[in-house]
């Protein structure tokens, strides 16, 4: 689980990627792992092919749940972009849920660990 999301950007200029970076989005080129697939791969390509600027903000997660943390990292970046208050209060609710499922998923996990101790087999 984590913690504290990273917001990763991709830009089709070096202007935006500044100006993103300024705001606290990573660009790295290892990441994501997976690349861009799908509509924000191909929105910034086609971006890119037709002249404009694109950038595409994605937020960092493990992927397992809908992850309320990475949409408000995601949603914190866009309200500076913007200059738009979000209300957060129903992500964090959220996110409070899906902490408490996962902590209950780690307990369970590691009470089976403990119970599959075969001892000796021969």
């Amino acid at each position: 689980m984590i913690r504290k999301p990273r917001v990763l950007g991709a830009a089709t200029e070096e202007s935006l990627v500044k100006e993103m970076k300024e705001l606290g989005v990573v660009f790295s080129r290892s990441e994501p792992g997976a690349g861009i697939v799908g509509a924000s791969g191909l929105l910034l390509g086609m971006g890119k092919f037709y002249g404009m600027e694109s950038v595409c903000l994605m937020g960092e997660t493990s992927g397992y749940f809908v992850d309320p943390k990475s949409a408000q990292a995601v949603l914190e970046i866009l309200s500076k972009i913007l200059d738009v208050p979000f209300d957060y209060e129903e992500l964090e609710a959220k996110a409070k849920q899906i902490d408490s499922i996962t902590s209950s998923l780690r307990e369970i996990e590691a009470k089976v660990e403990k119970d599959e101790d075969l001892g000796y087999i021969g």
